[in-house]
């Protein structure tokens, strides 16, 4: 038996152990992230290997600044002759119980939460919430204190027993099994199904690229006009180069539920999203979707998707690639504006550029019934509401589309949907008497204004996907005036109208001009024949042919399948998240819910 080593009281050796130490635990957290990535409710994301080497970088960083806490009062305190061994031992403790804490937190985080007690009643969602958190938080940390203990009893044992080199040789296992998951493990996430035949792979070719915008409410009786008199560029450049037509949608003209048909290809009584709220006064979430949605069909072949607030993707799926569910740009919302504030630009004079109107800050002082209350609210909330969460999410769309290189992507502005509901009286004077000529000076542009906005989001968005990408953008229902008025809502002008707006152009695409023999049940069918993907014999719509290139179907052959729901089976759960009495709030300020 060998006899234990005599204390050492160099600080020297546990110096220079603390770099190695620091980017071991480093590669750890690199290695967790690169095979598993980053996943929450609000959004799941692969990491790349680009971003892999900042996050190496920063851990590194601070396991070295945590090691010199842990270690500095046993090496430079009072005493003389410090015992090394013990403050290694406590640089060993702290390093692995903060590494099994933050790995246990990012694995259990995205569970938090039950829906058995959102179903019940038995707690709200915010205290469902807050006991998940600190569930999580408490039992990775009492899980990272005992890992930590074992890990110093090994190592101290290991000290004890083996020579210099074969304590070097152990240390260098664990580094070169991280690196090795570090170099693989993005590769690892990549779920290719033995359920699905790819035909038009197995001669070579590469899956294409497809990427679907959605413009809630875009209308061609706004949109038209605009394109002819040259404002609207991005719009105008894609009509030129593909086809474009009205698009039919569904009844009732909710959107959740039309949105949900355009990313499913199916009626809303096979995919389980029927309102903006369950039958529970839930607002309505991924979790209640029942039918696989296209990024999951895509990833589940193989390919790399990036989505982007899609409506109803909130919790957000695990794919291969990136998803930002579309809640996210509420926890965004006030950072944002801060930074428009840091700017010197806050958000309320940005709104200005949609109108000549002047936002009165007090304008709740004002009785509800009062004109004035009313034409401030609907700035500060439909239009506030919405550029900010198009602003949002066409920033994050724009960073990391050319980051993954998405084979599908899907990206949704809601915006032009908010701003003609609240502002369609001020564009279309005519059958609303009240107008005055005061009011169509300051509020007559915004709706025109806003589409030119979405038009410069459009094109950062293009620039983003390159010349390569086929795109598809659409609406889920058009715009008319509401003669109706609700009393309580007066401002409420526009409502949906059965057609909305469809846009193709690509490398797959023929240039036909107008088209006007589409649904939102063709949406799917004819980007999974695009991407060379079997279409399920389940969707309700139809594959576009007319539109698509026969030089592309020759390279990539209809092809098809019984169904895609065995092979991606989704459970219906009734889930609950601490935004939504927020949510229902939203939904009444806007006339969407009673």
């Amino acid at each position: 038996m060998r006899r234990k080593r005599p204390m050492e009281t160099e600080t020297r050796p546990v110096l220079l152990r603390l770099p190695v130490f620091a980017l071991g635990f480093a590669l750890a957290i690199g290695a967790y992230l690169g095979a598993f990535g980053v996943r929450t409710s609000g959004f799941n994301a692969r990491i790349t290997a680009g971003q892999i080497i900042p996050i190496v970088g920063i851990c590194l960083l601070s396991y070295l600044v945590l090691g010199l806490l842990a270690i500095f009062p046993m090496l430079f305190g009072r005493s003389r002759k410090p015992d090394i061994s013990r403050a290694e031992r406590r640089l060993t403790f702290a390093m692995a119980t903060v590494t099994i804490w933050a790995l246990s937190t990012l694995t259990f985080l995205p569970m938090k939460g039950s829906e058995t007690f959102v179903r019940a009643g038995t707690l709200t969602t915010f205290q469902l919430n807050v006991i998940g958190v600190t569930v999580v938080l408490l039992g990775g940390l009492l899980l990272g204190w005992l890992v930590g203990v074992i890990v110093v009893r090994v190592v101290t044992h290991l000290r004890n027993t083996l020579t210099k080199r074969g304590m070097h040789a152990v240390t260098l296992v664990p580094l070169i099994a991280a690196v090795l998951v570090l170099a693989i493990g993005p590769g690892l996430r990549r779920k290719v199904s033995p359920h699905f035949s790819l035909p038009a792979w197995e001669a070579g070719a590469e899956m294409p690229r497809v990427i679907v915008i959605g413009v809630d409410g875009c209308d061609w009786e706004i949109l038209g006009p605009l394109v002819e008199t040259g404002e609207l560029p991005n719009f105008e450049s894609l009509m030129r180069r593909g086809w474009y037509g009205r698009l039919l949608t569904s009844e009732p003209m909710i959107s959740p539920r039309i949105w949900t048909t355009i990313a499913t290809g199916k009626v809303p009584e096979k995919h389980g999203i029927l309102g903006f709220v369950n039958l529970k006064g839930v607002p309505v979430n991924a979790g209640m979707r029942t039918a696989p949605a296209i990024w999951e069909i895509v990833s589940g072949y193989g390919g790399v998707v990036g989505v982007v607030g899609w409506y109803v993707t909130w919790p957000a799926d695990n794919v291969n690639g990136f998803q930002i569910s579309d809640r996210l740009h509420s926890l965004l919302r006030g950072p944002l504006q801060i930074l428009h504030s840091l700017q010197g630009e806050p958000t309320n004079e940005r709104l200005s550029h949609f109108g000549s109107f002047a936002v009165d800050p007090d304008y709740k002082r004002f009785d509800k019934s009062d004109k004035l209350y009313q034409q401030n609210r609907i700035v500060d909330e439909p239009l506030r509401w919405g550029y900010l969460r198009d602003e949002i999410y066409a920033s994050i769309a724009d960073r990391l589309i050319p980051e993954y290189d998405p084979n599908f992507a899907a990206v949704y502005f809601r915006g032009v949907d908010f701003v003609q509901h609240f502002f369609w009286q001020y564009s279309d004077p005519e059958p609303f008497a009240f107008v005055t000529p005061e009011d169509i000076r300051a509020y007559g542009d915004v709706i025109p204004s806003y589409y030119r906005y979405t038009d410069r989001l459009l094109g950062r968005l293009l620039e983003s996907v390159g010349d390569d990408t086929n795109v598809l953008l659409v609406s889920d229902h058009g715009f008319q005036p509401r003669l109706e008025l609700n009393p309580s809502m007066p401002q409420l002008t526009g409502m949906h109208d059965k057609h909305g707006v469809i846009i193709g152009a690509g490398p797959a695409f023929q240039a036909l001009g107008q088209f006007d023999d589409a649904t939102i049940l063709d949406i799917a069918p004819t980007c999974l024949a695009v991407l060379g993907l079997a279409v399920p014999d389940d969707m309700d719509g139809r594959i576009l042919v007319k539109t698509i290139r026969p030089s592309h179907l020759l390279r990539y052959p209809l092809n098809s399948v019984e169904s895609y729901d065995t092979a991606l089976a989704r459970e219906s759960k009734e889930l609950g998240s601490t935004l939504d009495e927020s949510i229902k709030e939203q939904l009444r300020s806007l006339g969407y819910i009673e």
